[in-house]
């Protein structure tokens, strides 16, 4: 076949489907593609992955983006996505094969290395003021011999690496035009290589996603998806026993789960997926004592509370890191409820009549089940806990740039290294990264430095464990539960695994007839 014969086939290929499509959508003889209809539960903050938060926002861009590599929905294991092929010698050369062919939404063309180039420097910049400038810190040159190969050198070595540049915040791969032109609307103009691409969103109302056609591996089985926005959790719950949606994102009360599960509903879930951490900023006084947060963690019974509230939904838990993880320790100090103690630590710290703080929260979500026990359980140890209330944006934008007395907060990764290195290392510390309790041990930066970069699994594995104890030891972050999640969805609404970064492939999912 001759190469003009071979475009003028593809043009003619192109203007059929072109007038195939025009017809479907005017046409009554054609049948419209699948619709699944989704409860989102929050106000969407954008989806540019410099800056992209909360867990909602980034099944959106997990869905948009591509990474060089991304996680299998089932297992978590890493697996290739834009590289298909890696290799390294040391864990600090990685050279990367890169798929050929993959092309951008929205027309921007090709997908190269020099889009990877881009798209990591971006995040380095520090006029992008990205929180996960630090994960990329260790990049020292970038290389691209032709357009699918690229050779990234690294400081130190870091086994942890095919992590960092998954599809997931600052892996994923933007469009260099692309970003230049949304300007100052990036947020809310992402474009990627993934298998589906923003058609368009109502900040108040909904968001809807369509099948990219050109996706890599081929359309994906549902032509569009419709996030609608739905923030009560009765009303989601209602909608989808109506029929009014398919499938509910983040279902997370424990009477409505019951019922759904009664009424036949898939119960799509992942069992202890991340931790929620209070977060102490040292510069709100009482936070900067040691003994304060100990008798904070003593002073509150989250064994009774998560039993009382959602058996189903949350467990008590002690760690930053999850058992299934692999450098996981449970030998590490655990402070069970003991309000005796906690008043005990308190007048020893030199506030015998307690003190107050601000929990900052967001409106949306309101003053929670569980944090009204919270603030009975910490009255009864002297310390008085206020509420404020913010709306999503100034929530992230504040807790980003650690100005809150207390904040919560919660990380899924698969990765280990990540929640330790972003909560702990000094690089990381807010504003510049997610380490709002502004913690700075030296030894513990060593032992994080160490392990990333020790071949032998052991040996990291003592060295991880160290961090553990000093970290449990010292509070800089008090643990308070893991989480469960659950989508609860219609019985035909098929292949809805959500991974342990809480987000749903919808590549995989499809609805039968």
């Amino acid at each position: 076949m001759t190469g003009n014969f071979r475009r003028r086939l593809i043009t003619g290929v192109a203007v059929l489907a072109s007038l195939a499509t025009t017809l479907m959508l005017t046409g009554p003889a054609f049948a419209e593609g699948k619709t699944l209809t989704v409860r989102f539960y929050d106000d969407p903050a954008g989806f540019d992955p410099a800056n992209i938060f909360r867990i909602e926002n980034e099944n959106i861009a997990f869905n948009i983006f591509s990474g060089l590599t991304t996680y299998d929905g089932e297992t978590g294991a890493i697996i290739p996505d834009l590289a298909t092929s890696w290799q390294t010698a040391d864990n600090k050369t990685w050279t990367f094969q890169l798929r050929e062919g993959v092309i951008f939404q929205k027309g921007y063309g090709e997908f190269t290395a020099a889009d990877v180039i881009y798209s990591f420097n971006r995040i380095m910049d520090p006029a992008t003021a990205s929180p996960y400038a630090a994960e990329l810190a260790g990049i020292v040159s970038m290389e691209a011999p032709d357009p699918y190969t690229i050779i990234i050198e690294l400081d130190a070595p870091n086994g942890n690496f095919l992590h960092t540049v998954a599809n997931y915040h600052q892996g994923q791969i933007v469009s260099q035009k692309a970003i230049e032109d949304a300007g100052d609307q990036v947020r809310w103009q992402p474009v990627g290589t993934g298998p589906y691409y923003l058609e368009s969103i109502d900040v108040s109302s909904q968001i809807v996603l369509k099948r990219f056609e050109d996706y890599y591996m081929g359309p994906a089985p549902i032509e569009t998806i419709v996030f609608n926005i739905i923030k009560d959790e009765a009303t989601a719950t209602i909608a989808l026993r109506n029929g009014e949606v398919d499938l509910v994102m983040r279902a997370n009360r424990e009477e409505n789960l019951e019922t759904l599960a009664a009424e036949g509903f898939t119960m799509n879930t992942v069992t202890d997926y991340a931790v929620v951490l209070a977060v102490l900023n040292p510069e709100f006084e009482p936070f900067s004592n040691p003994l304060v947060r100990r008798a904070m963690a003593h002073a509150v019974d989250y064994v009774s509370i998560t039993q009382a509230i959602s058996p189903s939904l949350t467990q008590p838990h002690y760690s930053m890191l999850l058992p299934w993880m692999d450098v996981y320790t449970d030998d590490i100090p655990k402070y069970e409820y003991d309000p005796e103690l906690a008043r005990s630590l308190l007048t020893e710290a030199g506030y015998p009549d307690g003190f107050t703080f601000k929990n900052l929260g967001t409106s949306a979500q309101g003053v929670t089940e569980l944090q009204q026990f919270q603030i009975d359980f910490l009255s009864q140890a002297g310390i008085n806990m206020e509420m404020e209330l913010v709306d999503t944006p100034t929530f992230n934008q504040r807790r980003n740039a650690g100005d809150f007395d207390l904040a919560s907060r919660l990380l899924p990764a698969v990765n280990p290294d990540m929640i330790l290195f972003s909560y702990l290392h000094p690089d990381n510390m807010v504003p510049n990264g997610l380490n709002g309790a502004r913690y700075d041990n030296p030894e513990v930066t060593e032992l994080l430095e160490a392990a990333r970069a020790e071949p032998d699994k052991d040996k990291a594995f003592e060295m991880y464990k160290q961090v553990q104890q000093i970290v449990a030891t010292e509070l800089p972050y008090l643990p308070t539960y893991s989480n469960n999640v659950f989508w609860p969805g219609k019985p035909e609404v098929t292949g809805v695994n959500i991974n342990y970064l809480a987000q749903v492939n919808f590549y995989d999912v499809d609805i039968e007839e």
